[in-house]
C-alpha cells in the first residue's frame, strides 16, 4: 500500500470553559483554508459553548465527540480519516485525559499544541492540579491566558508555566481580545537599577525573566549567588539551580552558560558569588544561539547545602 500522505493535527488544551471552543470557532471562522470539508474537529468534552449544526453548515466543518480516553485510539482516528479524509483534524482535548498514554497514527503529526489558561480560576486550580497543568504544558508551543481582568499576579503565573516549559510561547488575553506578551512585573528587585543583587532565592524568579524578557536585562549587572554545575578547561561554566516546578517528584535544572571573563578557575559544585552581564550569543556547546552570562567577578564561597528552591 502507498504511504498514506502526512496529516496535520492541531491540539487544544485546557479545562472545561478554558475558551477552546470559542477559539476554534474564531480560527475557523477567520480562515478560509479550514473551511468548505477541509477540517473536522475532534471534541472530547462539551462545554458551555457548542457547535451549532447551522455554524458547522456554514463553515462546512466536521465534528465528532469521543468521551473517554481508552476510546480515542490510533486506531479510532484512523476510522475517523478513513470516513472523511480531512486536510487536517483540530482536536478539543480534555484535561483529564492521559496525555502520557494518547497515541495517534504514525502519519497524523501535531503541527500545534496551545494550552488555554482562565487567569481567574488559576491560582485555585494549579495548587491543587499540577500534575494535570504539566501534563497539559509541557509540550504547548503556546499558552494563552484569558479572563485577566483584574488580575494582579499574571507575572507570578508566567513564571509558573515557564518552569513547567521553558521554550513555549505565553500571551496574557486583553479585554479588546488582543495578546500581549509584556506585563507590568512585580518584580522582587528593581529593574529599573544598572546593578540589581538577589538572594539566592530569586533565582528561579531571576531566570525566568531573563528567559522571557531579554531586552530588559541587557546591559544590566547582576550580583547573586548560585552553584556552579558544569566547568570547563577554558575557565568557562555552567550555573543553576535545582528548581521544584510542580512537586517533589517534578524538580527541573534551571541553568545558564557563563563566559568567565576573570583569571578564577572554578570546579564543578564550587558555590560563588557571581557578577555578570546578560547577552544573546551563539554557543558552541548548545550549538545553536542563547542566552549567555559573562561574569565580570567570580568569588569561591565557603561550601554551601544546597536547598530544592520553589518558585515562588
Amino acid at each position: 500500500m502507498p504511504k498514506k500522505k502526512e496529516v496535520p493535527l492541531f491540539l487544544l488544551n485546557g479545562f472545561l470553559e478554558s475558551g477552546k471552543t470559542s477559539l476554534i470557532k474564531e480560527i475557523i471562522e477567520n480562515n478560509p483554508e479550514y473551511q468548505n470539508n477541509t477540517t473536522v474537529i475532534i471534541c472530547c468534552e462539551e462545554g458551555e459553548v457548542e457547535y451549532d449544526p447551522s455554524w458547522l453548515d456554514k463553515y462546512g466543518v466536521k465534528v465528532e465527540y469521543v468521551s473517554k480516553d481508552s476510546d480515542f485510539t490510533a486506531e479510532w482516528m484512523e476510522s475517523i480519516d478513513r470516513k472523511y479524509m480531512a486536510d487536517r483534524y483540530v482536536i478539543e482535548y480534555n484535561a483529564f485525559f492521559d496525555w502520557d498514554k494518547q497515541e495517534f497514527p504514525e502519519y497524523m503529526l501535531i503541527y500545534q499544541q496551545i494550552t488555554l489558561i482562565d487567569a481567574s480560576t488559576f491560582k485555585v486550580m494549579f495548587g491543587n492540579m499540577k500534575k494535570i497543568y504539566q501534563s497539559m504544558l509541557k509540550d504547548s508551543s503556546l499558552v494563552v491566558f484569558n479572563r485577566c481582568e483584574g488580575i494582579n499576579e499574571l507575572a507570578s503565573f508566567r513564571r509558573q508555566v515557564r518552569a513547567m516549559n521553558q521554550q513555549c510561547q505565553i500571551a496574557f488575553e486583553q479585554s479588546d481580545g488582543s495578546l500581549t506578551t509584556r506585563l507590568d512585573e512585580d518584580l522582587p528587585y528593581d529593574l529599573s537599577k544598572d546593578e540589581i543583587m538577589f538572594e539566592e532565592d530569586i533565582y528561579p524568579i531571576w531566570y525566568v525573566e531573563v528567559f522571557d524578557n531579554f531586552e530588559k536585562y541587557e546591559n544590566k549587572t547582576f550580583k547573586f549567588p548560585v552553584f556552579v554545575r558544569k566547568a570547563f578547561k577554558n575557565g568557562d561554566f555552567v550555573i543553576g539551580r535545582q528548581v521544584m516546578t510542580c512537586c517533589a517528584q517534578d524538580i527541573q535544572f534551571l541553568g545558564y552558560e557563563v563566559k568567565n571573563d576573570t583569571e578564577v578557575k572554578v570546579k564543578e559544585g564550587d558555590y560563588v558569588y557571581l557578577v555578570c552581564t546578560v547577552s544573546r550569543e551563539f554557543s558552541k556547546l548548545a550549538k545553536e544561539e542563547v542566552i549567555m552570562l559573562h561574569a565580570s567577578s567570580v568569588t569561591v564561597m565557603p561550601k554551601h547545602k544546597e536547598e530544592v528552591l520553589g518558585m515562588n
